[in-house]
């Protein structure tokens, strides 16, 4: 198992790029009907791709592989247990696994996938009308996923920050206790370390991260739970300066935003995006990674600057860009 030293740095996070990983997971990904991920996806347990759910990148797990009827990955697959493709499912790349299962692969009608490779003793099950480059029996070892790093050591303070709905509000770096926003509020950060007891955003809320003076770091011993509609605006600078720590879990509305890295690194911490969310850079988790229907992910490369005209990035300057990816670029709902 490698190292994702960077990001072992506690004093000086790696934002966005931390890892190859656009998304991690700990233990089980779940990207459902129609979600799209730019970038690596890695699960150190299963990954299920939904419904015409698609992954422009590479995907590797330690578990098992679904792809749902016309989920698309335009990359290779690689798993430690068996890959089953169902109805028009397709792999642009390989499939390797090192399952030692009977049937390592299934492949359903008009699946379509590159190479396979799998053990001796182990067989691809190709129905009527599955499509697959070569059927190549080779050694084949379990994946090696990067190791998540710890969680980073702090404490936070006791003063409860209350911002009522329908108002705007300041705060400094510093630690607080319970943080609450209500309904339609703003509240604006500033460059600095933050460390929150608990983040609780109301639906039609907004965070600005101000980066005129630096990087934000934003550290929360609880839970972060953010409420529909929710607005994520980088101020003078780039969404790669933002990094995010939950030690809880971390939960966001329907038709949410959020950018940077963002890292559920408590044992039991699990990232949940709702319908419909607007995601750029890093979300890693010690336990499962869950993104709703609709849901669109780009990972952001280090050094991209946004400033106030956007949050995604261009797709030139993105790795792993296939067909419609151009369109990710206005993906930004509010101006």
């Amino acid at each position: 198992m490698k190292a994702i030293t960077a990001l072992l740095l506690v004093a000086a996070p790696v934002f966005a790029n931390a890892g190859p990983y656009t998304i991690y997971a700990g233990k089980n990904v779940e990207l459902n009907q129609e979600t799209k991920v730019t970038g690596n996806v890695a699960a150190g347990g299963n990954l299920d791709m939904k419904y015409q759910s698609q992954v422009q990148g590479n995907v590797a797990t330690t578990g098992k592989v679904t792809l749902e009827q016309g989920s698309k990955v335009f990359g290779n697959v690689a798993a430690a247990n068996t890959v089953h493709a169902k109805y028009e499912a397709t792999v642009t790349g390989k499939i390797e696994t090192s399952a030692r299962d009977k049937v390592a692969v299934t492949l359903e009608q008009a699946s379509k996938v590159g190479n396979v490779v799998h053990n001796a003793g182990t067989a691809i099950d190709a129905k009527w009308g599955a499509n697959y480059a070569k059927d190549i029996i080779a050694p084949v070892s379990a994946p090696s996923l990067d190791v998540l790093p710890g969680a980073s050591p702090f404490t936070v303070g006791s003063n409860v920050f209350n911002l009522d709905a329908y108002t705007t509000g300041a705060l400094g770096q510093g630690k607080y206790g319970n943080v609450k926003l209500g309904t339609d509020a703003t509240l604006t950060l500033s460059a600095g370390s933050y460390y929150f007891d608990s983040l609780d955003v109301g639906g039609f809320g907004k965070l600005i991260f101000d980066l005129s003076g630096g990087a934000i770091k934003l550290y929360v011993l609880n839970n972060i739970k953010i409420g529909q509609d929710f607005e994520f605006d980088v101020l003078n600078g780039s969404a790669a300066n933002i990094y995010t720590e939950t030690k809880g879990n971390y939960e966001l509305g329907i038709n949410g935003e959020w950018y940077g890295t963002l890292f559920g690194s408590g044992d039991k911490s699990n990232l949940h995006f709702g319908q419909n969310a607007t995601l750029g850079g890093t979300f890693l988790a010690r336990q499962n990674i869950q993104l709703d229907i609709y849901s669109t992910v780009v990972g952001l490369p280090s050094g991209t600057d946004q400033g106030q005209s956007g949050k995604i990035p261009l797709p030139g300057s993105l790795p792993l860009l296939g067909l419609g990816l151009l369109a990710l670029a206005t993906l930004r709902r509010r101006n």
